[in-house]
């Protein structure tokens, strides 16, 4: 595939995205291979596409390729965390919450993950509720 055909289909893919038609941006997002595309934005939505169609697994592999590119983003990190709860990986999880925290210690969203977790591991009410007053 040439980059004018990958730009094409990378460009619809991203507008059935946008729109919500996530079937049709899966048959495009399967006719190109993502291990050879470095854009982190793009394997991120690529990501979700996969997400959205149940695929967790293929999704989490395309974030991996996003992160080997760009293990800097705050976001990789924090949907790597959240696929990881998905797939009942705990341990992952905590240590993608703790590597997002490293990146953005101000964010908000460590609360989410951080929630998550918590309620993944099944920890006290208390411990949840007072996490989300923090």
């Amino acid at each position: 595939m040439d980059k004018q055909e990958y730009r094409l289909k990378t460009e619809q893919m991203l507008k059935y995205l946008k729109g919500e038609l996530y079937e049709e941006a899966l048959a495009i997002a399967e006719s190109i291979d993502w291990s050879k595309v470095k854009n982190a934005p793009v394997l991120c939505a690529v990501s979700e596409v996969y997400e959205h169609c149940g695929q967790i697994e293929k999704s989490r592999e395309i974030l991996f390729t996003a992160y080997d590119h760009a293990p800097e983003s705050k976001k990789v990190v924090y949907r790597l965390g959240i696929l990881a709860l998905k797939l009942g990986q705990l341990k992952e999880a905590s240590d993608c919450y703790d590597e997002f925290v490293a990146l953005a210690p101000r964010d908000p969203n460590r609360f989410v993950l951080k929630y998550k977790i918590l309620k993944a591991k099944g920890a006290p009410l208390e411990e949840q509720i007072a996490l989300l007053e923090e």
